[in-house]
């Protein structure tokens, strides 16, 4: 996928920089996505890649890693339908300081959840959409893939949706993220849980 066509946004709140077939995206300090579920902390103010698709069924993956620091600082890989429903696979540095596989999805209020821990300097993401639902994935070589969450958002069926990159240092004074192998397929994956 050409980095280049997608459209940086949160500029404000942080940096990008796309060099050959990577991007390195910069967040500064109390930058988040985030909607409480207790509803008194709704924040949305990180730096991002974005475009939009308009297949039906598609895949965006891409090899991450973190600078980690602080608390909850990721790099995460998303699917959006609108401003208040929206998902997020990250490698996420956890409250108890170990880099995690997290997955955020918001349907006005955020569900948020730390998968395994990984402990590896890098991991592979990846979102899929079959046109009603959508399936998180990681993988430590880019090719075998680790089932994580299976889940459907309001909206989800139209197109165009919006599909990113993006960073976030909610407790930290910033941190660093760099997605490199950025694939986008169109294909479709029969069984979510086996692995393709």
């Amino acid at each position: 996928m050409k980095l280049d066509s997608m459209r940086v946004e949160g500029a404000d709140n942080g940096s990008a920089v796309i060099e050959n077939a990577s991007v390195r995206l910069r967040a500064n300090a109390n930058t988040d996505w985030f909607f409480a579920p207790s509803g008194k902390s709704r924040a949305a103010n990180v730096t991002r890649l974005v475009r939009e698709i308009d297949e039906q069924h598609f895949a965006l993956s891409a090899r991450v890693s973190v600078d980690f620091a602080s608390a909850y600082d990721a790099g995460a890989i998303f699917i959006e339908c609108d401003d208040n429903n929206w998902a997020k696979i990250a490698f996420e540095f956890s409250a108890a300081r170990k880099p995690t596989i997290v997955s955020v999805v918001t349907r006005g209020t955020s569900d948020d959840s730390d998968g395994p821990r990984h402990s590896g300097a890098h991991v592979w993401l990846r979102a899929y959409c079959d046109g009603e639902t959508v399936a998180f994935h990681f993988s430590e070589d880019g090719k075998y893939w680790n089932f994580l969450r299976w889940f459907t958002l309001p909206g989800v069926e139209r197109r165009p949706v919006r599909i990113g990159l993006g960073v976030q240092s909610p407790t930290g004074e910033g941190t660093t993220a760099v997605f490199s192998d950025v694939q986008l397929s169109v294909a479709k994956i029969s069984d979510l849980r086996n692995g393709q």
